[in-house]
């Protein structure tokens, strides 16, 4: 493989291209879906195919294939310059690329099971159990279950025009639960997913009557809960909540490239206060059995800690090979892609805010009147005015430092470094929680994100009371 991708990227050079670089994929995975006791989808697929990239007179080109061979690759080449060629008198900014030492590795996921050598009927099994733990939790209250279980094993091979060449092996598992639950005309929702680097053991490891039974008895719970008030309040967020305001309200308006569009609300605040004091923010692919991490990424850069914001002052941005170049800084290892059929883009790994010193006790004891926020489900967010919604999966009310009243089905909104400015109190314990995968222009990649409890002076609660 290295000969063929060595041999491909010359003959781009020797075509006019400042620079290119190739991705090969090979692999396979595996997802099964068991929806209220029936096998809803179980599915087996191929990964091959190759994406290659150049630069040439200023503009970029791309092309992918789905087949490996010399053939193939010419042809991808030839349209990738062809592509370039054509766009490259009407581009406005001429593409450019940061140079970096070459770099020849191979690294591989570290595991104990490697999922295909599990049989599949015990794979589509494990799913069934899961889902039918989490359904006998209360069989009439609950209304529709639905287990997801996911594996893949692949190999990717990166070469470029600086000499690079990488070799990485990848194997994932994932496993996520969904209940739904009704009770007269009020119908609640709990969900979880664990997924990570890792082999069938992730899915040993996991209990399924504390990971489907405790989702279940969440949904039910939240039955009795009662509307949420409205209006603004002192709340204490959760690491779930804490890391989908880091990842989605904060972590893309650091990526370089929504910096460069204009589409960030931290252009131009290196060096300035754009959170609290007591607010430390970090992207972290290096971190030790985490979701989002990775040795090197896709454009052959080595993986390296982001301390974004330091004692809440903004240090820099993601940066991929362009960006880097476009900054005058060096590439920190942020070009990541969603597959050999995607040209890298920035982004995020595993983002987070670094734990403080109080311990939740102490934080609830000193707010006499709010709002204590858990498990955040999902986010919505307006980048470039820096605006988030976000919904909350359960609240409790909290009187004279006590948590009382249970609420169902809450909002929060705010400003993003508003509300970062706002954060009086950092918790002691950190959780990564979300295990998840992020979008951006049609491509996933996976990441985790979280954080430790955080007080927030007044944020705006959207509720029926």
């Amino acid at each position: 493989m290295r000969e063929l991708i060595e041999r491909t990227v010359k003959q781009a050079k020797r075509k006019g291209a400042e620079f290119a670089d190739l991705r090969i994929a090979e692999g396979n995975q595996t997802a099964v879906k068991v929806e209220d006791g029936r096998a809803d989808k179980i599915s087996h697929s191929l990964i091959n195919g190759a994406g290659l990239r150049v630069l040439v007179d200023g503009a970029w080109g791309f092309a992918s294939t789905s087949k490996i061979s010399t053939e193939a690759l010419k042809q991808c080449m030839d349209d990738a310059v062809a592509m370039a060629r054509a766009a490259s008198s009407s581009v406005t900014e001429r593409g450019v690329v940061a140079e970096v030492e070459p770099t020849d590795a191979k690294v591989s996921t570290t595991y104990q099971i490697n999922p295909a050598d599990v049989p599949l009927d015990d794979r589509v099994t494990t799913a069934f159990e899961f889902e039918k733990v989490a359904r006998e939790q209360d069989p009439e209250r609950i209304v529709n279950t639905v287990a997801s279980y996911a594996d893949s094993a692949a190999q990717m091979y990166m070469g470029n025009t600086f000499g690079s060449y990488i070799e990485y092996e990848s194997v994932r598992s994932r496993i996520g639960v969904v209940v739904t639950t009704q009770e007269d005309n009020v119908l609640q929702q709990a969900a979880d997913y664990k997924a990570n680097a890792a082999g069938y053991e992730l899915i040993q490891q996991t209990d399924p009557d504390e990971f489907a039974g405790g989702i279940a008895r969440r949904a039910l719970k939240l039955l009795s809960a009662a509307p949420p008030p409205a209006g603004k309040f002192e709340v204490i967020v959760g690491p779930k909540i804490c890391g989908l305001l880091v990842h989605e309200a904060f972590g893309h308006n650091c990526e370089a490239d929504a910096v460069w569009a204009g589409n960030s609300i931290v252009a131009g605040k290196v060096g300035e206060q754009v959170a609290a004091p007591i607010i430390t923010i970090v992207d972290d692919p290096t971190l030790a059995g985490a979701n989002g991490s990775y040795q090197y990424d896709h454009e052959g850069v080595p993986a390296q800690r982001h301390v974004l914001v330091e004692e809440g002052v903004l240090q820099g941005f993601l940066h991929n090979l362009e960006t880097a170049a476009r900054f005058s800084v060096k590439p920190n290892g942020s070009g990541r892609a969603g597959g050999y059929q995607f040209s890298p883009l920035v982004r995020m790994s595993n983002t987070f805010i670094e734990p403080g010193e109080a311990n939740l006790d102490e934080i609830i004891a000193d707010i006499d009147h709010g709002l204590y926020l858990k498990g955040g489900q999902w986010g919505y967010v307006f980048t470039a005015r820096g605006q988030f919604t976000c919904n909350v999966e359960e609240a409790y009310a909290i009187e004279n430092g006590q948590l009382g009243q249970h609420y169902r089905n809450v909002n929060i909104s705010g400003m993003t470094l508003e509300t970062l400015q706002a954060v009086t109190a950092v918790g002691k314990q950190m959780e990564l929680r979300t295990g998840g995968t992020c979008g951006k222009s049609g491509q996933g990649v996976p990441v985790d994100t979280g954080g430790p409890h955080l007080r927030i002076a007044e944020l705006v609660v959207g509720g029926q009371q």
